[in-house]
């Protein structure tokens, strides 16, 4: 992936992230008389903005300098997310007043679609390693023959 790919994807991650974040925020406000939401929508939209983009520029960074590692760094990433998630969830798990379910209905629908980009980012940056790593095998080869 060259840079400009990735201001790109950076790009598209910043559109995603306020079509989604407006779609969401008329979804709370017409359930606020229902339900009670601890956090407000923008709040979860800037985390999860913020996480995805360290995501992307780590995943990036680990494609330049050490391709091989994308897949690992990939899944060592996500695990950082879900420890960070956990984190920014804290307050609401101990809460004890209030319901907990259209807080976390509200966190995890976005998780996931932010999760997606990232997997599909990871997907690219491998394909272009894998694109590599086969044309210089069959190069090889070619010369040998």
């Amino acid at each position: 992936m060259t840079t400009k790919q990735f201001f790109i994807q950076l790009i598209l991650l910043l559109l995603v992230s306020l079509i989604l974040w407006g779609i969401q925020s008329l979804i709370v406000e017409g359930l606020k008389e229902s339900f009670f939401f601890l956090y407000p929508v923008w709040k979860i939209y800037v985390f999860h903005f913020f996480v995805t983009l360290m995501v992307f520029s780590l995943l990036f960074m680990v494609g330049k300098l050490m391709p091989n590692w994308v897949g690992f760094s990939f899944m060592g990433l996500i695990l950082v997310k879900m420890a960070l998630a956990i984190v920014f969830l804290l307050p609401l798990i101990k809460s004890k007043e209030i319901s907990k379910i259209p807080d976390f209905f509200s966190f995890f629908a976005p998780y996931f679609i932010f999760l997606f980009l990232e997997i599909v980012m990871a997907m690219k940056i491998l394909k272009r390693f894998d694109y590599k790593f086969t044309t210089v095998q069959e190069d090889e080869k070619n010369k040998s023959v």
